[in-house]
């Protein structure tokens, strides 16, 4: 455990607090990733600013796969979790994220998605020339521009759960597949 201390909403930058007010009234909390990130406003800032450029950059669909194949692959269930949620919300069959998580061995994916998920594999898993493959199958499939924005969502997402396995954080929401007991989530 980190002797960083969570904040609470209060207790982050008047600003930050106004740049993240929206996102915790969707999702109906102030979740960890925020609470620690606050203290450094800067930083989470830019980040929020970053990641609203990648998510802009990709079609929601292919954002959601390469968030939920490498949370699963890091075995980061908070962030998963968020995005398992997120993806329903986005109209996103219960089945084919489902795939995406490992709870389903269906072949619900299209070829882009497919590409998607195959970069995010082999990046977590450090395979080079896997991932280059991936890469260039999804730049022929969807454009150069989508295929750059997938690789930096795949970095993006593996930092984000690198923070967050080394901060233990915490869900205040269990799974759509609900079979995770509460307390147990991270």
């Amino acid at each position: 455990m980190t002797t960083i201390r969570p904040l609470t909403l209060d207790e982050v930058d008047p600003k930050l607090r106004e740049m993240l007010q929206p996102t915790v009234d969707r999702l109906g909390y102030f979740g960890d990733f925020f609470r620690y990130a606050g203290h450094a406003p800067a930083v989470l800032t830019g980040f929020m600013q970053y990641s609203g450029a990648l998510k802009g950059a990709l079609p929601d669909d292919l954002n959601e796969v390469i968030a939920l194949t490498v949370c699963t692959k890091l075995d980061f269930a908070y962030e998963r979790i968020q995005h398992e949620r997120l993806s329903l919300k986005l109209g996103l069959d219960r089945a084919w994220i489902a795939t995406l998580v490992g709870r389903s061995d269906q072949t619900v994916l299209t070829a882009a998605q497919t590409h998607a998920r195959a970069l995010a594999v082999a990046i977590i898993a450090d395979e080079l020339g896997e991932a280059r493959e991936a890469l260039d199958a999804l730049a022929a499939e969807t454009g150069g521009a989508v295929a750059m924005a997938a690789l930096f969502q795949v970095a993006r997402f593996r930092d984000v759960c690198s923070i967050g396995r080394l901060l233990d954080m915490r869900l205040p929401v269990a799974s759509i597949f609900s079979d995770e007991p509460l307390e147990d989530v991270r």
